[in-house]
């Protein structure tokens, strides 16, 4: 089994420079964790999910940045108010090194470079263009066959 045939292609792409706020309405609103960061032209420039936001956080408590993120999660992390500091922007946080695959790849070595790189999910790129993305859940339900179903 190849990533192609595993592989998300119906995605949900932000840009750098999406409010964090913005973010986390479609977090919320799609029911993800993570999204494929894209340039205009659909060339993967990063990857954002809800780790970045809180380890950001974590990172940086002395600057205004960490002080921001310190305040959307106490605001629940989404639905916050609009007193919430919406500067922060995706290309603040974002991790620019992201784990690629491509569509010919096996589902061997999908698992592989999510074990080593201590990922979740792999973005498929074709020609430096973003394709598809796989996930750990996606490993898990061509393993399990037709026995896993959204609930």
């Amino acid at each position: 089994m190849r990533a192609a045939d595993l592989m998300t292609r119906e995605l949900i792409t932000v840009n750098p420079e999406t409010t964090v706020e913005d973010l986390c309405d479609r977090f919320r609103d799609h029911r993800i964790t993570a999204a494929p960061v894209v340039d205009a032209e659909g060339r993967l420039v990063g990857i954002v999910s809800k780790d970045d936001i809180i380890f950001h956080g974590r990172r940086d408590q002395a600057d205004h940045v960490g002080a921001d993120i310190k305040r959307l999660l106490s605001a629940g992390f989404v639905g916050f108010g609009p007193d919430i500091v919406t500067s922060l922007r995706v290309s603040d946080i974002m991790t620019r090194d992201v784990v690629t695959a491509s569509e010919t790849d096996g589902v061997e070595d999908l698992c592989r470079l999510m074990w080593d790189r201590r990922v979740h999910r792999i973005p498929i790129v074709r020609d430096s263009l973003l394709v598809g993305i796989v996930s750990a859940l996606d490993v898990c339900r061509s393993v399990a066959g037709g026995a896993l179903r959204p609930r």
